[in-house]
């Protein structure tokens, strides 16, 4: 009896072991390569707002895009280098745009999973589109008033920030005023502003911040966030 319960768990083992190597066995995908569809090599584009788009690799988790300019051999500027990994619904895009300015460019695009990566494929494009295209975002607004840490007992607040205005297209501003710190309770909100804007608020605690926007759509980063107090 216990020659056979021990044959019996041994034979139960081998097989856990053979399961779990079963499982954690993962698809060598480096001998496959990207099909990229467009834009194909040597297109030539009339549109800023390109999209990149590439045939799925079976059995990949994840895939790294790459843009350079004019090309990745004599790179001036790599103007993409993304990467984009599978949800948890099992869902993995294989597209992504990029705006970009007239010139000469080329793409790249190598799939992976957990153990493996296939080589680059890679296709050379060209961008003729607005030639006034501005894809310059603003400056970072930086806070001026009310200082960081401040009080008062005026419940009219004034908000001044400072920009250096970037050449292009017209440039504005939100302003953000929230009631916590964690700046989930939005208390005011104004866009449309040029460095200033007045409001009335009740006492207590505020956090704003700045953003800065242009004509064009371009968002600037934003600001570093002040508090300031209304006493009762």
């Amino acid at each position: 009896m216990k020659t056979r319960t021990l044959i019996t768990m041994t034979m139960i083992f081998l097989f856990g072991l053979v399961a779990c190597e079963d499982i954690l066995e993962v698809p060598d995908i480096s001998e496959q390569s990207v099909e990229l569809l467009a834009p194909s090599d040597g297109s030539v584009l009339d549109d800023n707002s390109v999209n990149l788009n590439w045939k799925g690799v079976d059995e990949a988790t994840g895939y790294t895009i790459q843009v350079a300019s004019p090309n990745f051999e004599n790179a001036a500027q790599i103007l993409l280098d993304s990467v984009i990994e599978m949800d948890t619904l099992g869902y993995l895009p294989n597209q992504i745009s990029k705006n970009l300015l007239n010139g000469d460019y080329e793409w790249r695009v190598k799939a992976f999973n957990s153990g493996f990566e296939t080589a680059y494929s890679s296709n050379g494009f060209q961008v003729n589109g607005d030639e006034y295209l501005d894809l310059i975002p603003p400056n970072t607004p930086q806070l001026v008033s009310p200082t960081n840490g401040s009080d008062t007992s005026d419940t009219e607040i004034e908000f001044t920030w400072s920009r250096e205005d970037v050449p292009g297209t017209a440039e504005r501003d939100s302003i953000f005023i929230y009631s916590d710190e964690n700046l989930q309770e939005l208390t005011t909100k104004a866009v449309e502003a040029n460095k200033s804007y007045t409001t009335t608020l009740s006492a207590g605690t505020y956090y704003w911040l700045v953003r800065a926007f242009d004509a064009a759509g371009n968002e600037s980063q934003d600001s570093t966030t002040f508090n300031f107090t209304i006493n009762d």
